[in-house]
């Protein structure tokens, strides 16, 4: 599996979130093995984590295996509680975190480094290398890597000439490599210039040129929506060129963080270990038993021997351990192991009771433990691999697929690639309401029930949710009424839709949302439901209490209750946008 890293795209939005640190003072310096922590003071305080080669993010977690060494001991010399700039180097994977007088430079390509610089030379860098072109060692002029073009400042004659003059094979190898935007974000402009990526570069005309510039441009500006999809695509933009699922952050460092999260050694809990050790205690004493009981002639001869005052020490301890016990103090031990031992003190039968009492007392506690709740489970939220799965998506209690938009691109692309003759497609009479298509069942119907159920989802992730309204009238039309063509003499908007003909309207579609969760082995399902469920589900209402609060409740609450623990992103993602009130919450899960 290729390493995983962050691309210059990813690296200048995020200096772009950063930026609320900029003016802030840093008031700690922290390593751990490859890793450094800088405590910035502003407006609160907030730990940013740098691992060389990989990443910088904001992390709520402080470190804590730090480390004491020369290198962090030089920092703060020459950082603490100095005002800080955090700014990208031209368009290279290279953060600056400056003062008055010195800066880091971190490099997050390759393996990466850390270099602490001051009035151009290095003072001491995390790691002492040897490029060929330039020495990173302290005491050394600081030289940057050799620079590319700046894809964050070019304009259409120097994108025109980087095209022209491109030695690669194709189109996207250009954007990615010359460009230095990487593979993903090259293939997201060329797709959504409509161009052929195996496309000559020197074959590319004025116009598509045009394309691919404004294309570029578009996506630098974009506003950030960070997402990982799968398992080893992270992107802070919304790829269109990619359906497969995907999760989505609050900030590009919680995705960052994410996408490189390490998997931590599983903890045995208290409960966990004291079950075990019961276990094991249960079958010593129960082999014990056995063998006492199906040998219980030779055992008590062998006590006999060992009770022999007549006969001397040395040679009963020879006869003992020819057959395979041994003599400590007054008790007889079997070997290799000694774990069975018997008093001979005492009569053999007695023994052979107070490993039975033994055994029952065990049981007892086993019992006591199966019966202690077990800790939270983290599990995984399920991913689904469906086209609908990137639109906001749910299926009636009837069995009808039901597709909305999330935000005005996704509108247009429902409506434009996904709406079938037998759909029937709805809108909401608001401005900020999704359009919504809803597919015939495998009865090829659609029902009122169904399309009552529609209309309330359609009403709920509208802009009336924020307004704090409890309905709204919605309405719903045939496909052949949709048109991009408004009667002459009118204008559409970008990305509208004129409707044609009659509009057949659910009144008062009440704003309200299911969230249902499903339970299958180690991973969950988050769904988004236009009715009740039986069972382990939440009914979410305009409010007045804040999303991060009430998210936080749900999790709580199925913590406590179900023994699980949800992420939060994957009940963020089904939140209508607004204030909220928890109307009802049912733990009781399904586990398929």
């Amino acid at each position: 599996m290729p390493k995983k890293s962050i691309s210059s795209l990813d690296l200048y939005k995020l200096t772009s979130e950063l930026s609320f640190l900029n003016g802030g003072f840093i008031r700690g310096v922290k390593s751990e093995k490859n890793a450094l922590y800088l405590l910035i003071y502003r407006e609160g305080e907030h730990w940013i984590k740098i691992r060389p080669g990989d990443y910088i993010a904001v992390t709520k977690e402080k470190p804590h295996d730090a480390v004491e060494f020369p290198f962090t001991s030089k920092i703060k010399s020459e950082l603490l509680n100095k005002r800080v700039l955090i700014s990208m180097h031209g368009a290279d994977r290279i953060i600056e975190i400056g003062s008055d007088t010195a800066k880091l430079i971190i490099e997050l390509f390759s393996n990466g480094n850390i270099v602490l610089v001051k009035e151009g030379v290095i003072e001491q860098a995390m790691f002492n290398r040897n490029y060929g072109t330039r020495m990173v060692a302290t005491g050394e002029k600081f030289l940057y890597p050799p620079g590319g073009v700046n894809v964050f400042e070019i304009d259409f004659d120097g994108f025109h000439n980087t095209i022209s003059n491109s030695d690669k094979s194709s189109i996207v190898k250009t954007l990615a490599v010359d460009l230095s935007l990487g593979g993903v974000y090259a293939e997201e402009i060329v797709y959504r210039s409509g161009l052929d990526k195996t496309l000559d570069p020197h074959r590319v005309g004025e116009a598509e040129l045009v394309k691919l510039y404004d294309c570029l441009k578009s996506i630098i500006s974009e506003t950030p929506h960070p997402n990982i999809i799968g398992e080893n695509i992270l992107s802070v933009i919304d790829l269109k060129h990619v359906d497969w699922p995907r999760r989505y952050f609050d900030t590009i460092s919680d995705a960052i963080l994410a996408f490189f999260a390490e998997t931590a050694p599983k903890e045995t809990t208290r409960s966990e270990k004291n079950a075990s050790e019961t276990g094991k205690a249960l079958e010593e004493y129960s082999a014990a038993v056995e063998l006492l009981e199906n040998n219980f002639s030779d055992v008590s001869k062998l006590i006999g021997i060992a009770r022999d005052s007549k006969t001397g020490l040395n040679e009963r301890m020879q006869e003992l351990e020819r057959s395979g016990w041994i003599l400590e103090g007054r008790f007889l031990c079997k070997l290799p192991d000694k774990r069975i031992s018997i008093d001979i003190t005492k009569p053999l039968r007695q023994t052979i009771s107070e490993y039975y009492e033994k055994i029952k007392k065990l049981k007892r506690a086993a019992n006591k433990i199966a019966e202690i709740k077990v800790l939270p489970k983290r599990i995984k939220p399920k991913l689904e691999s469906a086209w609908y799965a990137k639109f906001r998506w749910c299926f009636t209690s009837e069995g009808n697929l039901v597709v909305l938009g999330r935000d005005n691109s996704q509108n247009i692309a429902l409506i434009n690639r996904h709406v079938e003759r037998d759909d029937l497609i709805m809108h909401a009479d608001v401005f900020g309401s999704p359009f919504c298509v809803i597919k015939p069942n495998k009865n090829h119907s659609i029902s009122e029930a169904s399309i009552r159920e529609a209309a309330s989802l359609v009403a709920s992730y509208s802009s009336a949710w924020k307004s704090g309204a409890g309905s709204l009238d919605v309405y719903w039309v045939k496909p052949t009424q949709v048109t991009k063509s408004p009667p002459s003499g009118e204008s559409l908007k970008k990305g509208a839709f004129y409707i044609e003909g009659k509009r057949e309207y659910i009144k008062k579609a009440p704003l309200k949302v299911y969230i249902r969760i499903l339970v299958h082995q180690n991973e969950y399902e988050a769904l988004v439901l236009p009715y009740k469920p039986e069972e382990g589900f939440v009914l979410i209402t305009p409010g007045n209490k804040r999303r991060e609060e009430l998210i936080s409740k749900i999790i709580k609450l199925f913590s406590e209750r179900a023994r699980i623990i949800l992420e939060r992103d994957s009940l963020d993602r089904l939140i209508p946008q607004g204030k909220a009130t928890l109307e009802k919450i049912n733990t009781l899960l399904r586990m398929d």
